[in-house]
Order: structure tokens, then C-alpha cells, then sequence
């Protein structure tokens, strides 16, 4: 952490989702030899993280048609929308946190929520008036949100916040279940600069004999806000050519 709020004084306090041995050593090191960084700033929030945990909620769950409410029990963004857009939202609310709401239904689509709930961070209650009182919504607000999401899901629109995916099923089966998640650290679009074989640059842009990097220890790749899956991406290609070079390197 002590890397990203140097970059973004912003983050001091943010949770991060990443193990703790992510701080940045391999950059620093790098950097001894005269290593070229790029696109240090860039640093990605998730928007739907348990903070008492940091355990990352993952995105299937909205995108499975999950929405997201504010202390009030109100809908306030595009659930589905980038994570900058929808950390953005939560961190505009006042208090800023946000519950992810879903059904049984849901719950039954998605295996990862079963992690969610055997670690404790679920609310779960039998109806609508239950989760309400438990997660200290008001109980007409939190019906209302639910019957304007479902008349949307019915209807193929989302007048409100104009969301146009996740919407294949409404939540109306209960049990009914609550996240209380806000936004957390999650990636670094920044790090070494790199060429096409992965050879690390120097600040001249020239290469360092012997010196590969790939993954997230690298900068360059994924622009200002790293789309889901393309991470996947990066570290099977570029590992694999960080692999073959570095092998070839040392015959």
C-alpha cells in the first residue's frame, strides 16, 4: 500500500483485495537497473468489496442480475456500468457503501456466493420485510426499488439507469440476501515497461540484457481501466513469451 498511496494519496484507507506480498518489490527492484515505468497512476478500484474482509465480490453476481441500493434501499447507477463508473457512484453516497441485493434464485446461478456465505458476509432473511429490517432500510422503500426492478426485468428496459444486461431474471424468489460491499484497490494498470518480448526497457527505451516481466508487474497493457477477464490475457501470453525468451536467454 505504501507504493499506491505515494501514486494516489486518494487510496490512504482503501482495503485492497490483493495478497500481501503485492508491494510493489518487483518494480522497485527493476528500477535499480534502470528500469522504465509507465502508467504508475493507473491504479484500479473494484467497486463491490466486503471491506471488514476485503473479499472481492465478483461482478457475475450483478451481472447475473444482482443490483446494488443505498442505505435507503434505492437503486442509484448502472449496476453493469465500468468499475471507475460504479466506485465512483458508491463513493458519491452518503454514507458511502452500498448492499448488493439478491434472490434464491440467484444465489442458486452463481457457486461463488456459497464462499460468500460460509465466510459470514451475507445477510440473508425469508422476505422482503425481514432483509429491510435487518440490513436497516425502510421497508416500503426496499418493496418499491424491488417492484420497479422487476416490472424492468419484465419489460427489457431499465428506464432508471438505463441498464441493458443482467436482466434475464427478476428477484422475486426468496429467500432474499444482502452484501454490504464498497469500493477497494484491485489492480495496477502501471508498472515495467516492456517490449513485444517482454524484454524490460530501460529509460532510454532500449532493452536490459536478461530482464523479463509479465503480469501485473508490468504497465502499458490495459490503458487507464482494465477490463474483467483480460488479465487472464496478459499473464498466459506474456508469461509464456517471458518464459520462452528468458529460456532462450539462458542457453
Amino acid at each position: 500500500m505504501e507504493m499506491v498511496t505515494k501514486l494516489k494519496p486518494e487510496l490512504k484507507g482503501y482495503v485492497t483485495t490483493n495478497q500481501k506480498g503485492s508491494t510493489g518489490d518487483g518494480i522497485a527492484l527493476a528500477e535499480k537497473e534502470g528500469a522504465a515505468t509507465v502508467d504508475l497512476e493507473q491504479i484500479q478500484i473494484h467497486p463491490s468489496v466486503e471491506q471488514k474482509t476485503a473479499y472481492l465480490i465478483t461482478e457475475a453476481v450483478r451481472g447475473e442480475g444482482a443490483i446494488l441500493l443505498n442505505s435507503k434501499g434505492e437503486r442509484f447507477v448502472n449496476e453493469l456500468e465500468t468499475r471507475d463508473t460504479v466506485s465512483a457512484a458508491i463513493n458519491a453516497l452518503d454514507p458511502n457503501y452500498a448492499y448488493v441485493v439478491f434472490d434464491n434464485a440467484l444465489r442458486g446461478r452463481v457457486k461463488a456466493i456459497e464462499q460468500y456465505i460460509e465466510k459470514g458476509l451475507v445477510v440473508e432473511a425469508d422476505s422482503i420485510e425481514k432483509l429491510a429490517k435487518d440490513i436497516k432500510v425502510d421497508e416500503a422503500t426496499l418493496k418499491t426499488t424491488l417492484d420497479t426492478w422487476n416490472k424492468s426485468v419484465a419489460d427489457k428496459s431499465d428506464a432508471a439507469f438505463g441498464r441493458t444486461t443482467g436482466m434475464d431474471e427478476d428477484l422475486s424468489q426468496a429467500p432474499y440476501y444482502a452484501i454490504k460491499v464498497a469500493p477497494g484497490i484491485h489492480h495496477t494498470m502501471g508498472g515495467l515497461k516492456i517490449n513485444t518480448d517482454t524484454e524490460v526497457l530501460n529509460t532510454e527505451g532500449k532493452a536490459i540484457p536478461g530482464l523479463y516481466a509479465a503480469g501485473e508487474v508490468t504497465g502499458g497493457i490495459h490503458g487507464q481501466n482494465r477490463i474483467g477477464g483480460n488479465a487472464v490475457a496478459d499473464i498466459i501470453i506474456f508469461g509464456r513469451q517471458a518464459g520462452t525468451q528468458s529460456a532462450a536467454h539462458a542457453k
